[in-house]
């Protein structure tokens, strides 16, 4: 789709088309109706023995004699009907374009009807939308603040006798309430550089026949680009579907793969391609197993192979915090506030910004003035790792690399391993993208494949998903080119709350501050204002319960609400 284009004179709005696409809306499979309006997001569970793609709709082919703005209106509702590759839509297209046009390239959520406006030229129009959201090739949602207008200049011609579209450019644009029911967020699992993990990578599809073939196709295609040398997959280069569908039958979906998939491939990898293929489909209602053949024949998955595990899907993080009180470290569970056993006076640091390991006893926390990044190991001996101005708070990630962001006039990454005698001293890291940025918060992912970055970029503060590269022995090496998550509220800190969300927040001791919980499958929520919000601190795992910290202490968030807590300390954080 192009870029935004002004308006131009002469703009007509048409009842016609709102009038056509409302007659659109009719009776899917069951009694659902497509709405309207309404939120764009994830569609509500189904009622039992309803699938993900059972919906259907049937919009008219072109009609005789139509006009030209009658067949733009018919392609635009024919947008809504994905069945057989957009077979209804193609038919508004003229012979060379409907072989050429690319559907699914991007989706363009808009949330008021379409102007459509007459050029000069004969045959020539533009198709103005006031856009919420989009969708690119990959199935990455992209959300727009407020609403901004994405225009498409279209052609058309006549093929004997009739018009048609010779110009369109790929994709289709969808009216929100229609989203929100014809297309889901689905994850493709892929796994960490250890294959501990299984990573998520969110994408939007239509729900349609063909959506298993879909995921896995995308599947097999490999991670989005922000995931892109951080995690990996079992699946070889080349892998591809034998055919263009995966069948289901009895819940149960069957992938063909071509024999390219498994040439060389261990009886390890196969058992890691098949636990891909069931944590990927497994989303996808009306699916509980999966075979995988080749060549319509059973692969052979053997025994349990030496050095497969099971891959964690959700990981977490211990339940108890640290935070700061009296100059030395605290544990602080509930109301509870315990000193930290077996490690040194710290007082001389005037300690801030406490961050504790995930798996192991070791700890490190700044300095009053940011200067200094101070590491505690098991033994509890405390030591400067890493000296520089407006250090951010540490971040010490599942394999043992603590890191932290200096700000000197540019960005510098540092991190800094848990056997400094093995692996050396603390060391800078490619920045990358951050290299022009003002980094104001870097938090590691539980599975340490991903860190979460509030950044002002080309002076906007934005919240970023990014990979983290790392070499054969784990060491970090660089970031890939970011995720941009959109919020809703003012940014400059943030948090992991679960393997698949993050919340963000501004702080401020004298104002009003609203914390957002935004997950990487598109939705989010905001939190109820909180005066002289300083602090918010989450983590993944079940019932971990959000703190944030004010002036006058420490609160809770206890369903929708904050609760004030009577524990004494400051600078709370939960393992990470």
């Amino acid at each position: 789709m192009p870029k935004p284009m002004a308006r131009k004179d002469g703009g007509t709005r048409t009842g016609a088309l709102v009038a056509a696409l409302m007659s659109a809306l009719l009776v899917l499979a069951g009694c659902a109706a497509i709405p309207s309006s309404g939120p764009v997001g994830t569609s509500a569970p189904e009622a039992a023995g309803q699938s993900d793609f059972n919906y259907t709709f049937d919009p008219p082919g072109p009609p005789q004699d139509a006009s030209p703005q009658q067949i733009i209106e018919g392609f635009l509702r024919a947008g809504l009907a994905p069945k057989d590759d957009y077979s209804v839509a193609r038919e508004y297209l003229a012979p060379e374009l409907s072989r050429e046009w690319r559907a699914a390239d991007r989706t363009v959520v808009y949330a008021s009807e379409p102007n459509i406006v007459e050029n000069v030229e004969e045959g020539s129009y533009t198709v103005e939308v006031d856009a919420t959201s989009s969708i690119d090739e990959y199935g990455l949602l992209t959300r727009k603040k407020g609403q901004s207008t994405v225009s498409a200049d279209i052609k058309l011609v006549k093929v004997d006798g009739q018009w048609r579209l010779s110009k369109v450019p790929n994709g289709t644009m969808i009216e929100e309430g229609n989203f929100a029911v014809l297309f889901s967020a689905y994850p493709l699992y892929f796994y960490d550089a250890t294959k501990t993990y299984a990573i998520a990578d969110y994408r939007w599809f239509a729900r349609r026949q063909t959506l298993p073939a879909t995921i896995v196709t995308a599947l097999l295609s490999g991670p989005a680009p922000y995931l892109r040398n951080a995690v990996t997959s079992a699946f070889p280069e080349g892998s591809a579907l034998a055919r263009a569908s995966v069948p289901v039958d009895s819940r149960r979906a069957t992938v063909d793969l071509n024999v390219s998939t498994f040439v060389d491939a261990t009886e390890l990898q196969r058992q890691q391609m098949q636990q891909q293929l069931e944590l990927t489909l497994g989303q996808v209602q009306n699916i509980r197993s999966v075979a995988m053949t080749v060549g319509q024949r059973a692969v052979s998955l053997g025994n349990v192979a030496e050095g497969f595990e099971k891959a964690i899907v959700d990981a977490s993080v211990p339940n108890t915090q640290i935070a700061i009180a009296k100059e030395a470290l605290v544990f602080y569970q509930g109301n509870g506030v315990v000193p930290v056993g077996g490690v040194q006076d710290i007082s001389a640091y005037n300690p801030r910004d406490p961050a504790m390991a995930p798996a192991d006893n070791r700890y490190a926390f700044l300095n009053g003035d940011r200067t200094k990044m101070v590491t505690v190991n098991e033994a509890g001996v405390a030591r400067v790792a890493v000296t520089g101005e407006n250090l951010l708070r540490p971040s010490i990630d599942i394999h043992g690399w603590t890191w932290t962001v200096g700000n000197d006039g540019r960005t510098r990454v540092r991190v800094t391993p848990s056997d400094t005698g093995k692996d050396g001293a603390s060391r800078q890291v490619n920045s990358g993208w951050m290299g022009n940025a003002q980094v104001t918060s870097l938090r590691v992912s539980p599975d340490g494949a991903r860190a979460l970055v509030v950044a002002t970029v080309d002076g906007k503060p934005g919240v970023y998903i990014t990979g983290i590269i790392r070499d054969s022995e784990g060491v970090p090496r660089g970031f890939t080119d970011p995720l941009h998550l959109d919020a809703s509220v003012p940014v400059q800190r943030g948090v992991w709350s679960s393997s698949d969300s993050v919340i963000v927040m501004k702080p401020s001791n004298s104002q009003a501050v609203q914390a957002e919980e935004i997950s990487l499958s598109g939705t989010a929520t905001t939190f109820e204002p909180l005066l002289g919000m300083t602090n918010i601190s989450a983590g993944p795992g079940d019932q971990r319960t959000v703190y944030a910290e004010t002036p006058d202490g420490v609160y809770s968030r206890v369903f929708s609400t904050w609760k004030k807590r009577e524990g004494q300390a400051t600078q709370l954080a939960y393992p990470g």
